[in-house]
């Protein structure tokens, strides 16, 4: 009996892999990433294997013979019922598989919650045939789990990649986009359920029911439920007494808050920045200006000018900054209300510089700041924030640590109570540090990191540094080896920088091969993954800004708070030398040369210098003028970043010394050659020359034969491309936007020999990610849709193309992004572009000559269709109508198509998950398509500027056929006479546009807008 309970132990344990696994297959949400991979083999040899296992189990006495052999022949059923699904899912095809795998799991799941384990025992005559089955079981079920830590880091990449990816504004709507708090709490419940299922305790993994820490511990006081750290801080009083000194015209010009390093006065600045009734007592004329350290005052100035109004151009006047100044105090004097937040202010004479608002009583300032004698030198009003009280830290922490689960094991109760104690009322130290508690349960684990926290106050007497001591517990408590090093790179921006994740990051980390070893592993996903456990442990911040125009979306980016930054430097520089340290950084300070101790003093001999032991180098936005004939000795330096310096000219000597460079930034500089010594760089994989003054590249570009990418966007200096670009054969990355016509076709002039053309883009075989610009070429290479069979990401800008080349039935099969911008002379695209199996994307703005679409509708990927601008197309393929079209199509735009006279008259199941259609701009839409009752996952509808609209209903259609409608734009429908009633039976509807619309809203509408279920802009 004892062996027939270890053999169904051993089944049982595979429940929760197999049923768990098959659910994250199962998963829509992943099935796209995890189709195709090398787990969708394993898990089908996996499951093959468990098949004689169970065909070697048979019943015993009892009398439950019976219904134990029903068991095991409804289990082996399922398990082939599975296999024949996981046969028949192959690639892309998954996706289509997923509800019965569902159905399946289900089953299975169930089948096993039936068992009756002792009723079982192995079939078999020898104990070691049993102990050979029971290895066999157990070697299947960690296998098992390897396979769905795989996935599960898989999902991590894809749920911050979609994060990352997804708008937080577009086309003024809230429809589609995404929020800093729901971004991270997606990321933050993954890295959550990773670290629950990948403990080996016993203990009750996250639930997904609200959190109750209150009644789990039993420390009295009011439920904390689930929620943002920013409904439980402490300094309700002080936003209380600011709000009212705001609003008072008795009250100070300036009015200030001032605290330690991360007791949160940015949180409480932006409790009140974001009050309705400081946002209605300015008018909405509010804005925000991150000050930051080392700044200079011209600098500063240009923010507060951009944020106010808007301008980025450079002063009419000289640059001198008292006219710069004078100029922008002008430009504003005729503002009778506003708001000005300056965050983050170390130097009360930078104030001076500031003083531009208008002299009346209703325009205010308020600042934030460590310091409390930049407050003294404005003379304002002081409010001190608070650091949390005992109940407020013990929340929060638990906040960080337990969100999301529904009992606190009694053993970690005081731990955590002591653990908030060291904290010291700070937020950001009991949230960062919170989140490394996240899923621990060992007790073992919480006592030797309250030991940690405590003896902070002994190594160190200064409180900073006490701070960055128990800070430093959640970077070396970081579950990956590489996730230190990664959050060190951050340091390497300027305080309070906006880091872009595709732009500023994911390059430095693919550059120096951070990400990138393990060749099963898409290197750009696993470093979504790595971001996603940074973001998930409050080590980065997420940051999103509204747009500036409506039709352009903007997304979010991420952020260091200060005191997170100058951690990490604290990390990099405590007790080392410069020539010792690993990254030399100084971003964003004003030093207009490179410190001496990096570079030897002018007429030094070579014998003399130092070796430095540097592999990361950061000046970016440092005002940095002039470099050296040649650094200090450098053979482990990676990477440059030189970004943003007024730099004219690099010196011949300077990168002799840097062979193993790998990246080089040197974006937004104003240099306008490269030197002789550049093409001795062959290690060099990541180099960015965008926005800079290169009028030519040198020949010797073509030795870089390891570069993977290339940027070169808006060098409006430009004037060709070397031939030797075609030896590039490993870039991946090559953007060439808003810049010169560079490409020539060659051999027709001598001059032109060693000019590069498109055709010697065929020979760039791995590119991925191809960005360019001609404004006088007409055509495209055959070859090259060809030759690029890796291409995944396509935007051409090309006013003069005539056609694109047909592509062949092998040609852009990994292609998920296409955009096309102001291809003006395009009529029509090729028909085969309906078999691009992976295209997700497709863009056609402003091609404002297209006449026709070819069939889209079996595109089993496309997620966004975009026809914006395209004013000569006058219908749209009868195709996009049929019951299957477009199956998982979710935002159709079809801003100013003026000339199409009407929507197709969909099928039902036509675009069975369409959220978005914009139509705005339809001149000849006089009533609403009829058929546009079949969309009933519709959730937002633009139908502004149709100026020809006369009514919203008829007898074809009725708004209550679009039951999850939540935003509708009608906006300069000068010719709408009236809103239907049906609105206002609408459960979902929130937002209603009505900008210059003469409609009148009926009773029934207007009753819903007076209960502000309904919001109306007009």
């Amino acid at each position: 009996m004892a062996e027939a309970v270890a053999v169904a132990a051993a089944i049982s344990l595979l429940k929760s892999s197999v049923v768990s696994l098959l659910s994250y297959a199962a998963n829509e949400r992943v099935s796209s990433v995890w189709a195709g991979n090398k787990d969708y083999e394993r898990l089908r040899g996996m499951l093959s294997r468990l098949e004689p296992v169970v065909s070697s189990i048979s019943p015993t006495g009892g009398g439950s013979d019976a219904s134990t052999q029903a068991w095991l022949e409804a289990l082996r059923e399922r398990l082939e019922a599975i296999k024949k699904v996981l046969q028949e899912s192959s690639g892309l095809k998954l996706i289509f598989q997923s509800s019965r795998l569902v159905k399946e799991t289900v089953k299975i799941g169930n089948l096993f919650d039936e068992a009756s384990i002792v009723s079982l025992q192995a079939s078999l005559t020898t104990k070691e045939e049993v102990s050979g089955m029971r290895e066999t079981l157990n070697e299947i079920s960690e296998q098992l789990r390897e396979v769905r830590q795989d996935m599960q880091r898989r999902e991590m990449a894809e749920i911050t990649k979609m994060a990352m990816k997804t708008p937080t504004s577009y086309y003024g709507s809230d429809v589609g986009v995404i929020t800093t708090t729901e971004a991270y709490g997606r990321i933050k419940d993954q890295a959550d359920s990773m670290v629950w299922t990948s403990s080996s305790s016993t203990r009750s993994p996250p639930s997904a029911l609200p959190i109750n820490i209150q009644q789990a511990a039993s420390t009295g006081g009011p439920v904390l439920r689930r929620q943002d750290s920013y409904t439980i801080f402490g300094g309700d009083e002080v936003v209380e007494k600011a709000k009212i000194l705001l609003q008072s015209s008795e009250a100070p010009r300036w009015v200030g808050l001032w605290a330690s390093g991360g007791a949160g006065k940015t949180l409480a600045a932006q409790r009140i920045f974001n009050d309705s009734s400081l946002l209605s007592h300015f008018e909405g004329n509010c804005y925000w200006v991150t000050v930051a350290k080392d700044i200079r005052p011209a600098n500063l100035l240009a923010k507060v000018r951009w944020e106010i109004t808007g301008r980025s151009d450079k002063p009419n006047l000289s640059s001198d900054t008292t006219d710069f100044k004078n100029q922008l105090s002008w430009e504003l004097r005729d503002r009778e209300k506003l708001l000005l937040v300056l965050d983050d202010v170390w130097d009360g004479q930078l104030l001076d510089w500031v003083d531009v608002l208008p002299n009346r009583a209703a325009c205010k300032v308020l600042i934030t700041t460590r310091n409390e004698e930049v407050l003294n030198h404005k003379h304002a009003a002081k409010l001190q924030v608070p650091l949390l009280s005992p109940d407020h830290s013990w929340h929060l922490f638990c906040w960080s640590a337990f969100q999301g689960v529904t009992n606190v094991p009694a053993d970690l109760k005081e731990y955590a109570i002591s653990v908030t104690h060291e904290c010291k009322g700070l937020p950001l130290a009991i949230k960062v540090i919170g989140r490394a508690f996240a899923g621990k349960t060992d007790v073992s684990y919480w006592h030797l990191s309250l030991l940690k926290l405590q003896n902070a106050d002994i190594l160190s007497d200064d409180h900073e540094v006490q701070l960055y001591l128990r800070l430093k517990l959640s970077v070396d408590d970081l579950p990956r080896i590489h996730l230190k090093d990664c959050f060190l790179y951050f340091a390497a921006f300027p305080e309070d920088k906006e880091v872009k994740v595709e732009e500023d990051v994911i390059p430095l980390w693919l550059g120096e091969r951070i990400v990138g070893k393990n060749s099963d592993y898409n290197p750009v996903d696993e470093a979504y993954e790595l971001l996603g456990w940074l973001i998930s442990r409050s080590l980065i911040e997420l940051h999103s800004k509204p747009s500036k125009s409506a039709m352009i979306p903007e997304f979010m980016s991420c952020k260091v708070h200060d005191v997170l930054r100058d951690l990490a430097r604290y990390i990099l520089q405590h007790n080392t030398a410069t020539s010792e340290r690993v990254c030399l950084y100084e971003a964003g300070r004003n030093l207009k040369c490179v410190p001496v101790e990096w570079a030897p003093p002018k007429g030094s001999k070579p014998s003399g210098t130092v070796t430095l032991s540097a592999c990361r180098m950061s000046v970016m936005q440092s005002n940095l003028k002039d470099l050296p004939p040649k650094l200090f000795d450098a053979p482990k330096l990676q990477v440059l970043l030189l970004r943003n310096n007024p730099l004219t000219v690099i010196p011949d000597g300077f990168f002799c010394n840097l062979r193993n460079l790998r990246v080089l930034d040197l974006r937004h500089t104003f240099i306008t050659t490269l030197p002789s010594s550049f093409g001795d760089l062959k290690l060099l994989v990541v180099l960015n020359l965008s926005q800079t003054q290169l009028a030519k590249l040198p020949p010797s570009l073509g030795n870089l034969s390891n570069l993977e990418q290339l940027n070169l966007d808006v060098c409006k200096k430009l004037d060709y491309l070397p031939s030797k670009l075609s030896s590039l054969t490993r870039l991946r990355i090559l953007s060439i936007m808003a810049s010169r016509d560079v490409w020539m076709d060659k051999g027709v002039f001598s001059n032109w020999a060693g000019k590069g053309g498109l055709k010697d883009l065929t020979h760039l075989v791995a590119l991925e990610h191809l960005c360019i610009t001609s404004q006088s070429q007409k055509k495209i290479p055959t070859g090259l849709t060809k030759a690029l069979k890796e291409l995944r990401i396509l935007e051409l800008l090309f006013p003069k193309l005539m056609s694109f080349p047909e592509p062949g039935p092998d040609d852009l099969q990994q292609l998920e992004v296409l955009r096309l911008n102001r291809c003006e002379s395009l009529t029509s695209l090729p028909a085969s572009f309906g078999s691009l199996q992976c295209l997700a994307t497709l863009v056609l703005t402003s091609c404002s000559g297209l006449l026709s679409l070819p069939d889209l509708d079996c595109l089993p990927q496309l997620l966004t269709l975009q026809l914006d601008g395209c004013c000569e197309l006058r219908s749209l393929p009868v195709s996009f109508s049929r019951p299957d079209a477009f199956p998982v199509l979710k935002h159709l735009s079809m801003f100013n198509c003026c000339k199409v006279a009407s929507f197709p008259e969909l099928m039902p199941g036509a675009m069975p998950q369409l959220v978005l259609l914009n139509l705005s701009g339809w001149a000849q839409l006089d009533v609403v398509p009829e058929s546009l009752v079949n969309l009933t996952t519709l959730r937002y509808l633009s139908l502004a500027i149709c100026t020809h609209l006369q009514s919203l209903e008829h007898d074809s259609f009725c708004f209550q056929k679009l039951p999850n409608l939540e935003e509708l734009d009608l906006q300069i429908c000068g010719q709408l006479s009236e809103l239907p009633t049906s609105l206002g039976s609408l459960y979902n509807l929130r937002k209603l546009n009505i900008r210059a619309c003469p409609a009148f809203i009926p009773d029934e509408l207007e009753f819903m807008i007076l209960h502000r279920r309904i919001q109306v802009v007009k």
